[in-house]
């Protein structure tokens, strides 16, 4: 609390000119990750405070993003932003997002941290609801490792000042537009998350359809995700689609093995559950030479679908994680 009290007080004498509002305690929002366990270093953070505050740039520059997304990198190799615009009932809107994660990710989004940014005239309630059905298909759909931490959030804010026609219901047809721009900008940043994955060389989509319901797919595609031979497979170019089979079955979902059907990128593997008469390794492993693979599996029990963002696990991975502390 005592954070809060000396941040409110700096913020509001270091005020913006062109919109000088006062910043309140429930203003804030507090973030972080880090080793499970540790002390959190009060007294680092409480004698960086005055300075960080003292370097905002209320006139924002394009530089302005990338700072903020290298800002929060941990063991990222690389900054994750993504931008978009739509509008609202003929209003020009911009929404802005950065985040950070790399290892010991699953949902509900683990380590992962990400902020989301608009200029839209939304009021909290809804944009609340819009974030939360969009995170489901997009940081919920998110698989590095399979482990969950102690910390994670994504979070949306709003400045207002595209003045756009007022909001009242998440149901208005003028957030259509919106609403697909923030799901683009929460899956690219999905996306991002799993291709700077700890160790990682490739980055894997795994799309399941024609399921029973969408709770099955999920089952499916994190069993695949997380299953260390499949990951293995992966990273070592195998095209080894029988551990493929094994991580649908322990998934313990309904499947309709006569119209099974599994393709690793363009090649057909198995279909309506038997190998494809055009099945050739040799393709396949060419094609496992790629850093993005693309699985997709179709289970022949209804029309639900569901994708998960995932990566592969090279030894990389276990020397990051092996020396973390060290």
């Amino acid at each position: 609390m005592l954070y809060k009290f000396l941040i409110c007080y700096l913020l509001n004498k270091k005020s913006d000119e062109e919109d000088p509002r006062k910043i309140k305690i429930k203003n804030l929002l507090f973030a972080s990750t880090g080793t499970i366990g540790e002390n959190f270093p009060e007294k680092k953070i409480r004698q960086a405070i005055p300075n960080l505050i003292n370097k905002i740039k209320y006139n924002q520059n394009k530089y302005v993003w990338m700072k903020a997304a290298m800002g929060i990198l941990t063991t990222d190799t690389r900054p994750k932003l993504s931008m978009e615009e739509c509008k609202i009932a003929g209003t020009k809107i911009k929404i802005y997002g950065v985040a950070k994660g790399s290892g010991m990710i699953h949902p509900d989004m683990a380590t992962t941290l990400g902020f989301v940014f608009t200029d839209a005239k939304i009021k909290g309630n809804i944009l609340k609801h819009l974030l939360k059905k969009n995170i489901q298909t997009t940081f919920n759909a998110l698989s590095c490792d399979g482990d969950m931490s102690t910390n994670d959030m994504v979070s949306i804010f709003s400045t207002g000042f595209a003045n756009n026609k007022e909001i009242k219901t998440y149901r208005d047809k003028n957030l259509n537009d919106f609403d697909k721009s923030l799901n683009i900008v929460l899956k690219n940043l999905a996306k991002s998350v799993a291709a700077d994955g700890e160790g990682a060389s490739k980055f894997v989509i795994i799309n399941v359809e024609k399921c029973k319901n969408e709770t099955d797919a999920k089952k499916i595609c994190f069993s695949i995700a997380n299953s260390p031979l499949v990951k293995t497979a992966i990273a070592g170019e195998d095209p080894n689609w029988g551990r493929i089979i094994m991580a649908i079955g322990k998934a313990k979902a309904k499947i309709n093995l006569s119209k099974l059907n599994i393709s690793i990128g363009p090649h057909k593997i198995i279909e309506n559950g038997k190998i494809s008469q055009n099945y050739k390794e040799e393709e396949v492993a060419d094609y496992m030479k790629s850093v993005e693979i693309k699985i997709n599996i179709q289970v022949g029990t209804g029309n639900k679908e569901f994708e998960v963002y995932s990566m592969d696990l090279t030894k990389r991975y276990i020397e990051i994680n092996s020396d973390y502390r060290s």
